[in-house]
């Protein structure tokens, strides 16, 4: 019983740390491409799968398939997009598959593994292999203490609505 415990414990840790993009596609890429190169000798990586990251600008939706916008982002060694103080620029992802509006928001990370395009208007194109949605951030929004009582700064103060408390009184 108890290594039935144990294993299916290690099956679940490992099954988490899963690679974003699959293996077969990060060895055709190599390492992640540099976007400034990518921009500057566009004809270098033609036909090249290359791995790129960032933030979701907007997704359109065309015949069949989907246009994705994203604003550059390095990548770190697990291939997740981090937070860099100026974007490298922009890259657009033509993928067959619909995206869905509502999951593809703007803000949200996405990793792509696709086909170097080419720069038909000056904005790199990458034809969609992969994609890979991070999850959504998550955001503590901080009130600012003039908002509210500061007598009700801590969760377990009574809140505005107390019925045992007389009207008027504070």
């Amino acid at each position: 019983m108890i290594r039935y415990f144990l294993g299916t414990l290690v099956l679940i840790i490992l099954s988490g740390c899963g690679p974003v993009i699959s293996s077969t596609l990060q060895r055709q890429a190599g390492s992640p491409a540099d976007f400034a190169a990518l921009q500057a000798h566009p004809e270098q990586y033609q036909g090249r799968v290359v791995i790129l990251g960032g933030e979701v600008m907007g997704v359109k939706i065309k015949n069949g398939g989907s246009l994705l916008m994203v604003s550059q982002k390095p990548l770190d060694p697990q291939l997740r997009p981090v937070e860099a103080p100026v974007s490298g620029g922009s890259f657009l992802v033509e993928s067959d598959l619909w995206l869905a509006p509502d999951a593809y928001v703007p803000q949200r990370k996405v990793t792509v593994a696709g086909i170097f395009q080419g720069r038909p208007q000056g904005t790199p194109v990458l034809r969609a292999r992969e994609i890979y949605l991070w999850e959504h951030p998550f955001k503590l929004i901080a009130i600012p203490k003039e908002w509210y009582d500061p007598s009700l700064e801590y969760w377990y103060t009574p809140p505005y609505f107390d019925p045992w408390r007389k009207r008027g009184s504070r």
